[in-house]
């Protein structure tokens, strides 16, 4: 038997997704949801705010409408302003592609998080398995099963073979805002995602010269070294593998010809990051409680208030389900603000 959904103005969960719904329902979301052409906004703000209460609670989408519908003073609590039609709004939701769900929840984002231009960010980039909830030791996956499904198979150390794909996040270290999300199908490697979520942060005007772009081992590679400072003129702090040589990764640094011989802004501008990655290099190890931040953060979005196994089976709803969770995680965080051992207590809940 299921547990009821009740809305306890007592209870400080239920006040936390009250103000966040306060900001859902503002007048920004609504222009956000128009700019993007997810239109009519009405149908699809009330789609977005049954998966979130999904998501938040941690049960079925239609069961959250069969409550509402049973219940005037729950769709009250919630601002819904009439009974809600399931299918309706699962066919709305579908509608949309799952790159309009990415810019909206990112812009939306935008406006949550105060921007401080000032000095350079901390960028901290990590990625994390989806899974679709398909029980592989019940039914045998075979290549042509997986094609004509349009599946792909995935491996994590932790999960082993799962059938889903890999959700990348551009992290601000400073606030916890997700600046950028990429998407993958299946098991694509780190290294090969990672000047692929620079180009998309560059794309978006948020990366900037002399940024600090933090990443685990798995995004190593020389050559993501070498484009992140010489193209990108970030410092592309990866952590080394073992027994990986500092005099090899700093051998991929070459000023361009024209800049051999004479000295420019441009040249001094080289000089200064390759200096700061020297000095920050040989403090991998000091540097790891930055990254454990995005990997609380991950934890809290999957575990939290999202899926460990997203209840979906295409990769575009699996990704625009993927997009909301981390849309309520990162509100969140922005209403909490809390400082790492709080971020990590609140993925261990």
């Amino acid at each position: 038997m299921k547990m009821p959904l009740v809305h306890d103005i007592k209870n400080p969960k239920c006040n936390l997704l009250d103000v966040i719904f306060i900001d859902i329902d503002s007048r920004e979301t609504r222009q956000e949801l128009s700019r993007n052409g997810m239109k009519p906004v009405n149908k699809v703000l009330s789609a977005i705010k049954i998966r979130l209460i999904a998501m938040f609670y941690g049960i079925d989408i239609k069961y959250v409408v069969d409550e509402l519908n049973n219940s005037e003073e729950l769709r009250k609590a919630f601002r819904f302003k009439s009974t809600l039609d399931y299918l309706e709004l699962s066919e709305v939701f579908s509608r949309f592609d799952d790159c309009q769900v990415l810019e909206f929840v990112l812009k939306r984002l935008n406006k949550e998080f105060k921007k401080d231009v000032r000095g350079n960010r901390k960028i901290i980039i990590d990625s994390t398995d989806i899974r679709f909830r398909i029980n592989l030791e019940k039914r045998y996956y075979d290549d042509r099963t997986l094609e004509e499904n349009g599946y792909e198979f995935g491996f994590s150390s932790s999960k082993k073979k799962f059938i889903g794909g890999k959700l990348t996040i551009a992290m601000d270290y400073d606030t916890c805002q997700p600046l950028a999300m990429l998407f993958h199908p299946g098991a694509v490697h780190d290294s090969q995602i990672y000047l692929e979520i620079l180009e998309d942060l560059k794309r978006r005007r948020i990366l900037k010269k002399g940024d600090l772009v933090l990443a685990d081992k798995g995004y190593f590679s020389f050559k993501n070294y070498g484009s992140g400072l010489m193209d990108y003129k970030i410092v592309p702090l990866i952590r080394p593998k073992k027994n990986t040589r500092k005099d090899r990764v700093f051998s991929q640094f070459n000023y361009p010809l024209e800049l051999c011989c004479v000295e420019t802004p441009l040249k001094t501008l080289y000089r200064r990051l390759v200096t700061k990655l020297s000095k920050l290099y040989d403090k991998w190890d000091y540097l790891k409680s930055i990254r454990s931040k995005i990997e609380a953060f991950i934890k809290f979005f999957k575990n939290g208030v999202g899926y460990e196994q997203v209840p979906s089976y295409t990769y575009k709803s699996v990704a625009k389900t993927t997009y909301l969770s981390v849309l309520l995680a990162a509100l969140i965080v922005s209403k909490l603000k809390p400082d790492n051992k709080q971020l990590q207590r609140l993925a261990e809940m």
